[in-house]
């Protein structure tokens, strides 16, 4: 009677109590999944065309780095304008540029320097999606379901990390990269149509209230900055997405130079990963508060630490596995920590911005982080430079724990 009623009283049952959060889950779900099918796609062509390392940072880089420049702007222009407009418009855009990509694939025109300028114009439209996304949660559900509809929608999002490659190496292994791509481009105006069904007010500021965009931008910035709490956070991402993160656009050479695999070694690692992924967010999801949720954030960076560093130097493919595994669990719970604890403190007229700022970090952290590995594991290989990483992230876990758990009451308590 007791483990029934937890279960129905837990976050996931009342994340999903909400219609419309139901009906933007199946959206957000549905496009997650398009998402990894298309980055698997693209790094697995990639690497078919060129066998290059530094291809595979480059391209890794083009889907996140427009994050860096547009992540601001973004944020100010969903606050402004509202959050679901800006995602419809955005995500529809977005179907454009894979539908083009896969036809190159199917008429057999692509090139490496095609497939990059379309994968950086697809990054492009997804640093206007990603903030709206998250920011438009709280118009979705009351607050004290905020964590646990943050962690339901990471459990999505590396859900699709797992579900998405398992989709991807079974089409590429009995059909082709275009049909994936073009499968991608279908999900995305799908999406588009169904979040015209949500009944929220998503309207952005008054006319009358709005500076000017480079004055949001500032007083978004200020207030992150001047945040204790909040810019700390900003730093353990910083350490998940910068030094952590990366290894999953090396994936492809693990596969082939360590392991001596091809497609369905590089679909194995990488739903590996999403496995592990999809059950911490599920636990946290079904925790569904705030309370702990330092300790937890701090506790499994570190994890995510030992086990990419773990990974980075064996040889056995199965125990690999069993790390990726690992890791995928630790990466996730700290990221769905410190967007809860994001949310849970932000003031709501800076929202939008603030979710950019890290943004910015979850995106551009991995592209900057790929480049640097990708070009450093060409003349080196591939699994010092992604062990140097996670040890350079360690270094900076250990100066961080103290100044975060100073915070954790101020960041965890609710209104």
């Amino acid at each position: 009677m007791n483990n029934k009623n937890k279960l129905r009283d837990g976050g996931i049952a009342r994340a999903f109590s909400s219609r419309n959060f139901r009906l933007f889950w199946y959206g957000h779900f549905s496009f997650i999944i398009g998402v990894w099918v298309n980055r698997a796609s693209v790094a697995w062509l990639t690497w078919d065309m060129t066998g290059s390392e530094t291809w595979l940072g480059y391209m890794g880089a083009a889907s996140m780095v427009p994050m860096l420049f547009l992540g601001p702007l973004s944020g100010a222009t969903a606050d402004r304008y509202g959050h679901r407009r800006q995602l419809q418009i955005a995500t529809a855009i977005g179907g454009f540029f894979p539908f083009i990509m896969a036809t190159m694939v199917y008429t057999e025109t692509i090139t490496p320097i095609a497939l990059l300028v379309l994968t950086l114009l697809g990054g492009s439209t997804r640093a206007f999606n990603v903030p709206a996304r998250n920011a438009m949660v709280h118009a979705l559900v009351d607050k004290k379901d905020i964590s646990a509809v943050i962690a339901v929608n990471g459990a999505s999002y590396h859900s699709g990390n797992f579900i998405g490659p398992a989709i991807a190496g079974v089409v590429l292994f009995y059909g082709s990269v275009a049909i994936a791509l073009y499968a991608y481009a279908a999900v995305s105006f799908g999406v588009v149509i169904l979040y015209k069904f949500l009944d929220i007010e998503d309207g952005g500021t008054e006319k009358k209230d709005r500076k000017s965009i480079g004055a949001e931008l500032a007083e978004g910035f200020r207030y992150a900055y001047n945040h204790t709490g909040i810019r700390n956070l900003m730093i353990m991402t910083a350490i998940v997405t910068l030094f952590l993160q990366p290894y999953m656009e090396m994936l492809p050479a693990f596969a082939t130079e360590i392991f001596g695999r091809k497609v369905e070694g590089y679909a194995m690692l990488a739903t590996s990963a999403g496995l592990g992924a999809m059950f911490g967010g599920l636990w946290l999801a079904q925790r569904g508060r705030t309370e702990g949720l330092m300790r937890i954030l701090l506790v499994s960076t570190l994890i995510g630490v030992l086990s990419v560093i773990a990974f980075s130097q064996t040889s056995n493919f199965y125990l690999a596995m069993a790390e990726m595994f690992l890791s995928g669990i630790a990466l996730v719970s700290s990221g769905i920590c410190t967007l809860s604890l994001i949310q849970n403190s932000v003031d709501a007229n800076v929202r939008g911005r603030v979710i950019s700022f890290n943004g910015i970090l979850v995106t551009g952290g991995p592209a900057l982080g790929a480049i640097i590995i990708g070009t450093v594991a060409e003349r080196y290989g591939v699994q010092n430079p992604v062990m140097v990483s996670a040890l350079l992230g360690l270094v900076i876990w250990l100066i961080m724990v103290r100044p975060n758990m100073k915070q954790a009451a101020r960041l965890e308590i609710a209104d």
